[in-house]
């Protein structure tokens, strides 16, 4: 087959699919027409291309999200990699593998005011766990050289502590002739042998007294089956606090935390990432004399509640199937549970959030920050749930559930803000989305969340700088995009329509007024 003869550009696109790479996303451009050529004409890849590389960047996330293995995004030289930074932040503290892949002008024209040229090398160093620079050279040392960096740099996407890396590629004249293959094998996979050491865990389970009162609290996470399962099995051992976005099962989280603030917990374990409840951290940011245990892989020391003392520096499942051989059953925790099971069973509600539940028992749910995340607390029984809430604010919501939903072979909801989707609003242009994609709009006039919060909901700057409801004619997008578009009010939802809607993805407009906030 003809391709371009580029040498270090055949090595990375066949050490890619060493490394388990299987999509990549590609925005046009012809610094990278080299890398997008090979690619394309090696057959090994499925290419996702996107305009936007901001957009891209966070369809990646939600493709590496869903189908849990490494993808890669590619893009021109100049300031395209730049936009790539938003979903490589999110990446980054969410232990996401991207591996970012820029085109480069040779490191001869850097500052020479020759066009699309910027200092590329190591722009991201600060959100990626590596960085590499490789030239245009066709030596056999360099190609030797090469092949061991971005070796390295693929190793460590997908390490024990995965997430993204910079793979910047510097190409002297990227449109050159196409000429047939050469028959060199470019690349070789360097195997790094070894595994996660299991940790002698007896030394930090021996310290706990056996009906100690230990709250779980989990944040972000992927889904886990096998934790679930463990947690389940030893509810009547500890008292777990479980945002929605952790993928466990939990009590109500206003039953736990007004039940902790009487019954103070001995030991707090915090597994997953970042936490949606400002309620509960500043309880256990309140309390005095608890030992705080951080259990999982991580390389930074995360003290959220000012009381770390210890960490322990293997996966959840591992240390919870250990410490519940060794508890006993609290009775204080026992008696909660049973309390308030048998009311959640009797619980009925009857609003969007439960309809939505019910529509959809195994559909995977995207919920944007802000208000939308918050309402995702009250849901209960979903299958899998997704939030850009890391570090990206509002920014790739759309995108990221775009992204996860041309890799699943399931339905796909994305719950968010009409300032969260106008902010996204290219997102709507990607090429084929899935009509099994589904897209819930909260329309509360902009920043619903700066009406609620203490900080801004009482200032008269409030609407104009705070809430500032967009120009979003969602509508007429919705058309122009090939969407099907459905209205209800959050009041009085009408969702049937569109959760059966099957020839198009869909979107439905929710309004909201702020009486709907109380909710919260």
């Amino acid at each position: 087959m003809e391709t371009v003869d580029k040498p270090t550009a055949h090595l990375l696109c066949n050490l890619l699919a060493e490394y388990g790479v299987r999509n990549v996303v590609i925005s046009p451009g012809s610094r990278c027409a080299p890398l997008t050529v090979a690619l394309y004409r090696s057959n090994k890849y499925k290419l996702t291309p996107i305009i936007d590389e901001r957009s891209a960047a966070f369809v990646a996330l939600g493709m590496a999200l869903r189908s849990d293995a490494p993808v890669a995004i590619v893009c021109t030289s100049g300031s395209a990699v730049l936009n790539y930074a938003p979903a490589l932040a999110e990446a980054y503290y969410r232990r996401v593998p991207l591996i970012a892949i820029s085109a480069d002008r040779p490191y001869n024209l850097i500052d020479q005011r020759d066009g699309q040229t910027i200092r590329q090398a190591d722009v991201l160093n600060n959100i990626v766990r590596t960085s590499i620079d490789i030239r245009d050279e066709n030596s056999e040392s360099y190609l030797n050289y090469a092949n061991r960096k971005i070796n390295e740099a693929l190793t460590e996407a997908i390490g024990n502590i995965p997430g993204p890396v910079h793979i910047n590629m510097q190409f002297n004249a990227p449109l050159t002739p196409i000429n047939d293959i050469q028959t060199v094998d470019f690349g070789h996979k360097i195997n790094k042998i070894g595994h996660c050491v299991v940790p002698n865990l007896s030394q930090t389970i021996g310290l706990i007294p056996p009906t100690a009162k230990i709250l779980v609290v989990a944040g972000t996470m992927h889904p886990s089956d096998k934790l679930k399962k463990i947690l389940e099995v030893n509810n009547n051992k500890w008292l777990l606090f479980a945002e929605i976005q952790s993928n466990l099962s939990a009590l109500p989280q206003e039953i736990i935390i007004n039940y902790i603030a009487e019954n103070t917990p001995d030991i707090v374990i915090s597994i997953g990432g970042d936490l949606v409840s400002a309620s509960l951290k500043s309880l256990l940011r309140s309390l005095r004399k608890i030992r705080h245990i951080s259990v999982g892989c991580d390389d930074n020391f995360v003290d959220t509640f000012g009381a770390l003392t210890d960490i322990v520096n293997c996966r959840p499942e591992i240390f919870f199937e250990e410490l519940g051989s060794y508890l006993k059953s609290n009775p204080t925790w026992s008696r909660l549970i049973g309390n308030t099971s048998v009311a959640c069973d009797h619980e009925v509600t009857d609003n969007l959030f439960s309809r939505l539940s019910k529509a959809f028992p195994d559909a995977d749910f995207h919920f944007s920050n802000g208000m939308a995340i918050r309402y995702a607390q009250k849901m209960r029984g979903l299958k899998r749930v997704d939030c850009n809430r890391g570090v990206s604010g509002i920014e790739g919501s759309t995108s990221t559930a775009i992204g996860a939903a041309l890799v699943a072979d399931n339905t796909t909801v994305l719950v968010t803000g009409d300032m969260s989707a106008a902010y996204d609003v290219a997102a709507l242009a990607i090429h084929e989305i899935p009509p099994a994609f589904k897209m819930v709009v909260l329309d509360n006039n902009g920043g619903g969340i700066f009406r609620v919060i203490q900080t801004t909901k009482n200032l008269p700057e409030r609407e104009r700088f705070f809430a500032m409801p967009p120009r979003f004619p969602l509508k007429e997008l919705a058309k122009a995009y090939g969407f099907t578009y459905f209205e209800t009010s959050f009041e009085n939802p009408d969702i049937d329509e569109f959760v059966n809607c099957k020839t198009a993805p869909a979107i439905i407009n929710v309004k909201l007024e702020e009486d709907n906030y109380k909710m919260l």
